[in-house]
């Protein structure tokens, strides 16, 4: 199988993570601090951020299979054994971008909130939160959708 069909399923999980491109923000040029890193590892793990990021890119491969029956199961199989794989590499790049954003002094007031109770809390609701929010997104999307759809339609 060509190369190509492999593009648009890997560009739609890489779509998945949130960006803050083009949005004015960036990250200073200089890299953390060992420090730095170490607390936004904690904050990482203390809130659970990646694990949903994760269980989002795996709720979404239902629909991006679905829009690319071409791909063998085989490749759907491997991708996210892959996405479970590499999950350290993940943890590794987001940390670096948490460090050079927040202070060690934020970073540890981040995990503090994280570890107690309201923090503890959220990490629990979170994939509900995650998956109802996603129903809506995806109904609002839909009904948008058909709206325009009906717009241009000729009368």
């Amino acid at each position: 199988m060509p190369l190509r069909r492999y593009v648009l399923p890997l560009t739609l999980a890489l779509v998945i993570l949130p960006s803050n491109e083009g949005r004015g923000q960036r990250a200073p040029s200089a890299p953390p601090n060992a420090a730095a890193l170490a607390a936004a590892h904690r904050v990482l793990d203390a809130s659970g951020s990646v694990d949903a990021m994760v269980a989002a890119m795996r709720a979404n491969l239902p629909a991006q299979r679905a829009a690319t029956p071409q791909l063998p199961d085989e490749f759907w199989t491997q991708f996210e054994a892959r996405i479970v794989k590499d999950v350290p590499q993940l943890v590794d790049s987001i940390a670096v971008v948490y460090a050079r954003n927040f202070t060690l002094q934020e970073l540890d007031a981040l995990t503090a909130f994280y570890q107690g109770p309201v923090g503890r809390r959220l990490r629990a609701v979170q994939p509900t939160l995650i998956t109802e929010s996603s129903a809506i997104g995806q109904r609002w999307g839909m009904r948008i959708g058909a709206e325009i759809g009906a717009s241009l339609r000729p009368k």
